[in-house]
């Protein structure tokens, strides 16, 4: 009894340090466990709360030999083809079932004996998705986070046995969170297998499209490089080697000016150049390795310009198109020269209309004659027209007809 006691005070006291170490940032198991409590909360209201978390790594055979006869095993598909595998005990199963369909989570008995189907696999798939996705962004930061993005429900698996035969990684990461649901009315187990994939790393750029600095290139920059530089390998015997003494002579081959040899920490060749001078000093041009070439820009093809009609051209003067013959026809303008003989064609132009006849030219000097005026006598043409005006001249009643007597002389001006 002392040593179950104290075995779990210090397991109390193990879990406080590891909370306490926790709160001063992001953890994979502290990532896990508020991914799964706020994706249950969020999407049903429900209390899930997970007791503990832990976080281990085991090959395809450690992840088999894990896995329980009567739990609910479902594939998750990952990025570039990457599978992983979701356990969760029939407690938590349950529960999750009931309250989608219930609305509330119970304390009926399990049965252990019943045969899983796929809807049962499909109910867990708004806890997978969103506890998986919480969790990618909980450790945005997190030297981990490339292998946790990017998972999402798959499918049911039926035993352990197909689940040998579709994992393919060489180990997985597991995630193994114990929970209990709606205030402890379902306890249980849910485990996340991930694999341990390669990650390409991808290099970033800033804003202006060039690759960013790393985080201690700025150092690594001013760290001293050696580069020696060799310009001719001579071999001899060690006892003339052991006799060389200042002013001794050596001869060269005749390739040691073009085969001068740039080496670095020692023994790396990093290039290779031929010996020469600049600005009156020695100097080394190298040849080895080639420049890179720029690579200019594709230009898209333009479209092919239609070839020009006949006659046309923009720039480019062309003969006028020759007109046909008129067989003949000779036209005269009267615009000076001598007349033409008269044509060949006879050409009728009388539509049945008496040709109107010449006016004389006219002449400035002579005064123009013009028709007379039609004759303005009235009583002639009285009787096409009968007007009876006898109001005129009957005066009005009393010999005055109203209107007065209008004076015509001529008015003084003051």
């Amino acid at each position: 009894m002392a040593d179950g006691g104290r075995q779990d005070v210090l397991g109390q006291k193990a879990q406080a340090a590891q909370r306490a170490f926790e709160a001063k940032g992001m953890s994979p198991a502290k990532a896990l466990r508020r991914a799964l409590s706020r994706t249950a909360d969020s999407q049903w209201g429900l209390a899930l709360v997970t007791q503990a978390v832990t976080v281990e790594m085991h090959d395809q055979d450690g992840v088999i030999d894990g896995l329980g006869s009567k739990d609910l095993l479902v594939l998750l598909d990952g990025p570039d083809g990457a599978l992983g595998l979701a356990a969760i005990d029939r407690e938590v199963m349950t529960g999750l079932v009931e309250v989608q369909t219930i609305l509330q989570v119970t304390q009926m008995p399990v049965d252990e004996d019943r045969l899983l189907t796929p809807t049962d696999a499909a109910m867990m798939a708004p806890l997978l998705d969103g506890a998986l996705e919480l969790l990618a962004m909980n450790l945005d930061h997190h030297p981990m986070h490339p292998q946790l993005v990017g998972y999402k429900f798959g499918a049911m698996v039926e035993d352990a046995r197909a689940v040998g035969l579709l994992l393919d990684a060489s180990s997985y990461r597991c995630f193994r969170a114990d929970v209990d649901l709606a205030l402890g009315r379902r306890k249980g187990a849910l485990t996340l297998m991930l694999p341990e994939r390669e990650i390409k790393k991808t290099a970033e750029l800033d804003e202006n499209g060039q690759a960013a600095k790393g985080a201690h290139e700025d150092q690594m920059s001013r760290v001293p490089a050696r580069l020696d530089t060799v310009l001719a390998r001579v071999t001899m015997p060690l006892s003339q080697a052991n006799a060389l003494k200042a002013g001794d002579l050596l001869m060269l081959g005749t390739d040691a000016k073009d085969g001068v040899e740039v080496l670095a920490g020692g023994a790396q060749i990093v290039a290779k150049g031929g010996l020469g001078q600049m600005n009156g000093m020695r100097a080394v041009r190298l040849t080895w390795p080639p420049r890179p070439e720029p690579v200019e820009p594709p230009v898209a093809d333009l479209p092919a310009l239609a070839e020009p009609a006949a006659g046309l051209a923009i720039g480019v003067e062309t003969a006028p198109a020759a007109l046909p013959d008129l067989g003949g026809v000779d036209l005269d303008m009267g615009f000076g020269g001598d007349a033409a003989e008269p044509a060949a064609m006879d050409l009728d132009m009388d539509f049945g209309v008496d040709a109107a006849p010449e006016e004389p030219a006219f002449d400035p000097s002579t005064p123009e004659e013009l028709p007379d005026l039609p004759s303005l006598d009235f009583e002639a043409e009285s009787g096409a027209l009968d007007l009876d005006l006898d109001f005129l001249d009957t005066p009005a009643e009393g010999g005055d007809d109203g209107m007065g007597d209008f004076d015509f002389s001529p008015a003084t001006m003051d």
